[in-house]
């Protein structure tokens, strides 16, 4: 399906699945609303959008809100959105359950830390340190409960929007903040301890 908006005399179109119908409307009026507060928005215009930066790019008589392909190096624009709202759905719907954490956001371009065997094993750990810059987000996946150098140095960086291909389900934890761990059962979310590990969820 289609939503669109007028801006300036120019319709800002998002494309996504029937399903995120609502979702998208309400994206394009946050982007209206940006656009008046400004700087308006024009082709080329990347916005900030909580998980992900969104591109505006022109089309032919419309406008169309683009969300980054992070399977493609360098990154790529999709003329859709259905990721976006898909991840910051899930982020919000684990948020719902854990009203008293704060949020401390990744961004799909920032980096993952993932231990190769972390994605296949049974059981695996997602816990977030604080992050060496402002391209990490501080998330580290693997398969021990330890983070101790040694287990840390196993991993490779990734960009966290790359998790969408492999582990989408992970993305919903990617909010908790630093010191937080979460336990996954292949992708169903079953443990989340805070900084002082203590379970918080379920």
């Amino acid at each position: 399906m289609t939503q669109s908006i007028e801006i300036d005399g120019k319709t800002l179109v998002a494309n996504c699945d029937a399903r995120w119908d609502v979702a998208a409307r309400s994206m394009l009026d946050s982007l209206a609303s940006m656009h008046r507060s400004g700087p308006r928005l024009r082709p080329g215009s990347h916005i900030d959008f909580g998980w992900a930066m969104l591109q505006i790019e022109a089309h032919a008589d419309h406008w169309v809100v683009c969300e980054p392909d992070y399977s493609q190096a360098p990154l790529q624009w999709k003329p859709q959105v259905d990721e976006t709202i898909w991840t910051l759905n899930h982020q919000a719907a684990l948020h719902a359950k854990l009203p008293e954490v704060a949020v401390e956001r990744t961004r799909g371009d920032q980096q993952f830390h993932l231990a190769p065997d972390a994605l296949f094993a049974d059981i695996a750990y997602l816990r977030r340190l604080p992050p060496s810059s402002a391209r990490d987000s501080g998330w580290y996946a693997t398969t021990s409960r330890d983070s101790t150098n040694a287990v840390l140095q196993q991993t490779q960086p990734a960009l966290a929007g790359s998790l969408l291909e492999v582990e989408p389900e992970w993305t919903a934890v990617l909010n908790l903040p630093v010191g937080f761990v979460a336990q996954f059962d292949h992708d169903r979310l079953v443990a989340v301890f805070d900084a002082r590990r203590n379970l918080v969820y379920p």
